[in-house]
Order: C-alpha cells, then sequence, then structure tokens
C-alpha cells in the first residue's frame, strides 16, 4: 500500500463518531489523526500539516467554528467539513469556500463524496 499522502484531522467529543468516522476513512490511504477536543486538535495542527479537518461544531472548549479558523490560520490551504447533528442546513457562520458543512446523522457515501470534492486525487 502506497504512503499516505493526505492528513485528517477528525474532531469529535463523541468517541464512537471518532471511530467509525476513521473507520470509514481508513481504506481511503489517508493518514488519519483523531482528536476529541480542540486543545488536543491544535496541538495535532501546530506539529503537522493537516489537509482535511473533520470537526463537530458543538464541542468543550470551542465551537467548531473557532477551531477551524485556528486550523485554517495554521494551514491555509486546509479544507474544513464541519458536521452537525443540530443543524439540518448549512449554518450561515460558514462563510468561505474552503468550509463544507455535513448533517449528522450521515451515511458513509455522503462523507466520502464530500471528501473527494474537498481532496480530490492528484
Amino acid at each position: 500500500m502506497p504512503e499516505p499522502v493526505r492528513t485528517v484531522l477528525i474532531v469529535d467529543d463523541e468517541p464512537m463518531i471518532l471511530k467509525l468516522v476513521e473507520k470509514m476513512l481508513r481504506p481511503r490511504n489517508y493518514r488519519i489523526q483523531a482528536a476529541p477536543k480542540p486543545s488536543d486538535a491544535l496541538r495535532i495542527a501546530e506539529s503537522e500539516t493537516v489537509d482535511l479537518l473533520i470537526s463537530d461544531i458543538a464541542l468543550p472548549e470551542m465551537e467548531g467554528h473557532r477551531l477551524a479558523e485556528k486550523v485554517l490560520a495554521l494551514h491555509p490551504q486546509a479544507q474544513v467539513l464541519l458536521i452537525s447533528g443540530h443543524y439540518r442546513d448549512k449554518p450561515k457562520r460558514l462563510n468561505s469556500d474552503r468550509v463544507r458543512f455535513l448533517a449528522k446523522p450521515f451515511f458513509p457515501s455522503d462523507l466520502l463524496e464530500a471528501l473527494r470534492k474537498m481532496l480530490p486525487e492528484e
């Protein structure tokens, strides 16, 4: 298997969601980092490249919107996929073309389609 070419950082305070998203992405050959809290995610983002941040919006410590801003400041090339079960439509606070939204619950195919659009094959 070739070396992973992209790093995906997954942030969710629900361990089951972290494991589920990681399981969905593992066969796609991404380098996956998982964090249960924004502070953990920021430590990862400060020490390595992040190509895609997948984050819940409702998190302890800070909302996913704010985490996305901080990760994009560190990695301007990154893409962001915010996920939430509290919204049905894209939240108005997402005003960047590099930030997308996916409502929970979602099918694996929904997540993979979003990734295909956000991280096209090189």
